[in-house]
């Protein structure tokens, strides 16, 4: 058993016996009574079922209470800059240990506040306490046979707390260094600590200033780089968990001599460290006139090499001659008392012994001196003899049970009597080797999960690793074939399996998620609970673009202008950097006059600067001309805009007639041509005949939110761009029978307003350019704007996306919009990757992500209200509300929720698969004609119509594809 802390051995003072313990679980730990001392103190805390947990590995952070506490520490200075991974209850007492530098933590913002407390940093922090700093770090090095396993930082630490003789190693003398420390060990060296008092700070700084090290058996082979950094560097302070169940820590012995001669006799051997091995037992002194040693060597002592002491020699590294006068100077003497296991055949062997020392450094008895130190064992309970054998071993407790040890030792000259005391605590029975693959501990193999923004759920899983009793990690090939793991998350983002199961509760960036991990094999009769948690970090974002169609209209003085076309671009520039693109969308009217020249050079200037994109701009067209005029108008469109733009090209009386198309469609002007369509509405007419007229197949508009020309509405997808139906624009294609060929994208995507999907809020989100707000500040549209920025489904969703039409040449006009426009992009987040496209641009993008058909096109977003109201029919975006909008090419799903709500509703349902799509009419109408494709709970024609299984279902499958589990209404 390696345990640590079982053998810091501090040699004065009794432990009190508790008749009934405080904790239910501490009955057989060896600590039991540290612990209940150490709890009356209020140093400790168990658990609210009772428990202490005395096997379950110790945190850094609970270690730092528990250390600080002991030593009475508190913070006074309030500018210590508190770690960001220690819980709030831990906080005070590791800024007080960073404050006093016993702590750095593992870098300048982390504590490693949830790892595992290592067996190596236990003694790096008691020895910076006790005065171990940098500068002492040419110290000697400890004489553990493992002592090349000790990290750099913590070699002279070791070295310290070995010579105060308060570590020793295990029976071969292995010191394990990078091993944990269990919370009963912990408590006991807290409690040996606190019961030291100055003491133990009193030698150290003995040993300390002897020489720094100067009387060790071996001394480093190169030392440390002096500007080593100061955080502990331990390789092994990794994440680990806070982790149960684990051994009693291993026996410990005396170590075995070393190649160079060593005061301490080997483990096994009987004799004490005095001259004579068998004193008689009614005399506790040996007989002083004697000068021969009681054995039947016939050579007189001096000669004799070999005194019948254990080892008369001084340690190797100790400069000093040997002192060979009479006078034996020591001012301290401390018992070695090795571990005394509950197990009969071993009391025969068993030996206690001393150690002197002089100025804190270990001294041998001179040859000379031999015959002038006596000394004498006794204890309470009369087990031992008087040269520290045992002799009623009817009298030895049971296994955790404690023997009072004392021990005088006389030196006749000078004359000098030393005293020492100690608790030798009786050790059960060392149990038979565990199997390597039963578990005892299981940790996770990370200790971090991204910003839901930017992590994948799908390809997220938790990692566990699992330890054995000795620590060591079993294979995944030796785990029990029954093994059970189940997760705990009060928070509600992960499943039992481990898996995310609701994606928009992960917290915030430096937040920290708590959760329980429950471990079962009944074949290996193991059931535990483990406590682990994960701080949220920033992860890579998916990309997000903001589609810009910029309007220009109008003639005469009331055109937009060259300066609006210039300062319009500017302001995207100076924030989003000179690499954007845009649209230039052009009405029929501002193409058709000479007088506007200067602004389409302009605009052609910047496809040439920039790769900025020319497009159609027909406002209501639907409800402004019957198709045939329609078609002229735009024949007149492209006609005009060559005459006016590209007047090289000009060819009179060729109105309406495809040479107009065709001279542009060439290498050299195939750039200038419009690309796109920006409009409120458009049929499928429309839609068909500027594709097969002017290659476009990208439009932007209202068409993709709503249809309400005329009284007919509709409502289509304001959030995914898709591949529209050939019969209706605003319902996505189910295959390639019924795709038009054609993306439509909604143009306001931060203003999708015009539906009530809760009574009394219409507006959801603020368009940047409302005229029916009064306000100059943009933080309203800028929250909403973060929402999508920040939206937690980025990672699923096809494209990320806001868009937007401007009618600059009205910003221009009303001071209000200029300024709110001028507000919300000097404020757009600077810290968020964000690509300013045209409308065909954003189409490619896409399609180059979607491919040609809505097959695994999805969409989703959630998003709160931003508690602004408006001054058009009392609309308003309620602050108290949240949203999920949800899509794919075969349903729209909006659910909504009100705070304080135990459930969310299903305000919204549309299935796209259903036949026959609706084929929107043509032309002027003066009925109420709906054409969208409403099915399910529709907000218009049945809000509060109940869902058939089937939809049920398919909202079921839906929220679980988005990774949404939390508790829904569905009727």
């Amino acid at each position: 058993m390696t345990g640590l802390l079982a053998v810091w051995l501090f040699c004065i003072h009794t432990v009190p016996v508790f008749a009934d313990r405080a904790f239910n679980d501490i009955e057989h730990s060896y600590a039991a009574d540290a612990i209940e001392a150490m709890a009356a103190q209020g140093y400790v805390t168990g658990y609210q079922d009772g428990s202490f947990r005395p096997v379950q590995f110790i945190s850094r952070q609970e270690w730092a209470t528990i250390f600080a506490k002991t030593l009475k520490r508190t913070l006074n200075d309030k500018d210590v800059i508190a770690f960001r991974d220690v819980s709030p209850w831990a906080l005070p007492y590791v800024q007080i240990l960073q404050k006093e530098n016993i702590t750095k933590g593992i870098s300048d913002q982390l504590f490693g506040a949830t790892h595992n407390m290592t067996r190596q940093d236990m003694a790096v922090w008691y020895a910076r306490y006790f005065g171990v700093s940098e500068d002492t770090r040419s110290a000697g090095i400890s004489s553990f046979v493992d002592q090349f396993d000790i990290s750099d930082y913590a070699q002279t630490s070791v070295w310290l707390m070995e010579r105060l003789e308060l570590i020793e190693g295990d029976t071969n003398h292995y010191f394990y260094p990078k091993k944990f420390v269990t919370r009963q060990d912990a408590t006991l060296v807290a409690y040996r600590v606190w019961l030291g008092g100055d003491d133990l700070r009193e030698r150290a700084k003995r040993l300390l200033e002897s020489g720094n090290g100067a009387g060790t058996t071996n001394q480093l082979p190169s030392l440390p780089e002096p500007d080593k950094p100061v955080v502990d560097l331990a390789p092994e302070i990794r994440p680990q968990p806070v982790n149960p169940e684990i051994e009693e820590p291993e026996r410990h012995s005396s170590k075995p001599k070393p190649p160079a001669p060593d005061p301490e006799p080997p483990a096994p051997d009987p004799k004490p460290p005095a001259p004579d091995p068998k004193p008689p037992a009614p005399d506790p002194k040996p007989p002083a006139p004697d000068p021969k040693p009681p054995v039947p060597d016939p050579k007189p002592p001096v000669p004799d090499p070999k005194p019948p002491v254990p080892d008369p020699k001084p340690p190797v590294p100790d400069p000093k001659p040997p002192d060979h006068s009479s006078d034996f100077v020591v001012d301290e003497v401390v018992i070695k008392a090795p571990e005394l296991i509950n197990q009969p055949e071993t009391y025969p062997s068993y030996q206690l012994s001393f150690q002197l020392y002089k100025e804190g450094q270990p001294v041998s008895i001179p040859a000379a001196s031999v015959t002038s130190v006596t000394y004498t064992f006794s204890d309470a309970l009369g087990v031992f003899d008087e040269q520290g054998k045992i002799a009623h071993s009817e009298n030895i407790p049971a296994a955790d049970g404690m023997i009072p040890v004392e021990l005088e030792v006389t030196i006749a000259k000078p004359y000098r009597v030393l005293k020492a005391q100690t608790k030798l605590i009786v050790k059960e029975k060392t149990p038979p080797p565990e199997a390597p693959n039963v578990i005892r501990s299981v940790y996770l193999a990370t200790y971090t999960i991204s910003q839901a923004t930017t992590l994948d759920p799908a390809a997220w899983s938790m990692p566990y690793v699992f330890h054995n009793a000795k620590g060591e990690v079993i294979p995944p090939g030796s785990l029990p074939s029954d093994l059970k793991l189940r997760i705990e998350d009060s928070m509600g983002i992960f499943g039992e399996d481990g898996r995310i199961v609701n994606l928009h509760l992960i917290p915030a960036v430096n937040s920290v998620i708590p959760f329980k991990i429950e471990v079962e094999s009944p074949s290996q009769g193991i059931h535990f609970i483990s406590d682990a948690e994960l701080t949220v970090v920033p992860g890579e974002r998916k990309k997000q673009y903001f589609a810009v169609s910029i309007m220009l209209q109008g003639k005469g003085g009331s055109a937009t202008t060259v300066d609006q076309i210039k300062q319009a671009r500017q302001l995207l520039m100076d924030h989003f950097g000179p690499n954007l693109k845009v649209t230039w969308a052009m009405e029929n009217p501002f193409v058709f006059e000479d007088t506007n020249r200067p602004q389409l050079k302009q605009a052609l200037a910047y496809v040439d600067q920039y790769g900025d994109e020319i497009g159609i701009l027909d406002g209501y067209a639907n409800n402004l001309y019957e198709f045939p005029e329609w078609n002229l108008k735009m024949d007149e469109w492209l006609y005009m805009y060559r005459y006016n733009a590209l007047n090289e090209l000009h060819q009179g009386g060729t109105m309406g007639s495809p040479s107009v198309f065709e001279s542009m469609d060439t290498d050299q002007y195939r750039k200038y041509l419009p690309k796109s369509l920006t409009s409120f509405t458009v049929n499928p007419e429309q839609a068909q005949w500027l594709k097969d007229h002017y290659k476009i197949t990208s439009a932007m508009g209202w068409s993709a939110t709503q249809y309400n020309a005329n009284n007919m509405y509709g409502e289509g997808s304001p959030l995914m761009p898709y591949w529209s139906n050939k019969d209706n624009p605003i319902v996505p294609a189910q295959g390639l029978t019924d795709n038009s060929g054609i993306v439509f994208m909604n143009s306001v995507t931060i203003d999708p307003i015009g539906s009530r999907y809760t009574e009394g809020s219409s507006r959801w989100t603020l368009h940047p350019g409302d005229p029916y707000v009064n306000e100059t500040d943009a933080a309203p549209q800028l929250y909403i704007a973060q929402q999508y920025l920040d939206n937690p489904y980025q990672r699923l969703n096809t494209v990320n996306y806001m868009s937007i039409i401007l009618d600059i040449n009205s910003f221009a006009q009303k001071h209000n919009l200029s300024q709110i426009w001028d507000n919300f992009v000097n404020h757009f987040p600077a810290d968020r990757e964000v690509e300013i496209v045209g409308v065909d641009g954003l189409k490619q993008i896409y399609q180059s992500s979607a491919g040609s058909n809505n097959d695994h096109s999805e969409f989703s977003l959630m998003f709160r209200g931003s508690g602004f109201k408006t001054a058009m029919d009392s609309n308003n975006s309620p602050a108290n509300l949240r949203y999920l909008w949800t899509e794919n090419a075969s349903q729209r799903i909006i659910l909504s929720k009100e705070d304080g709500d135990a459930a969310w509703s299903i305000i919204d349902f549309t299935d796209y698969t259903r036949s026959p799509v609706p084929k929107m009419p043509y032309g002027k109408k003066n009925s109420k004609v709906d054409v969208s494709y409403v099915t399910g709970r529709n907000f218009k024609l049945a809000p509060t119509a109940s869902l058939t299984a089937d939809e049920i279902q398919r909202v079921k499958d839906r929220l679980k594809e988005i990774y949404f589990a939390e508790e829904v209404k569905y009727q």
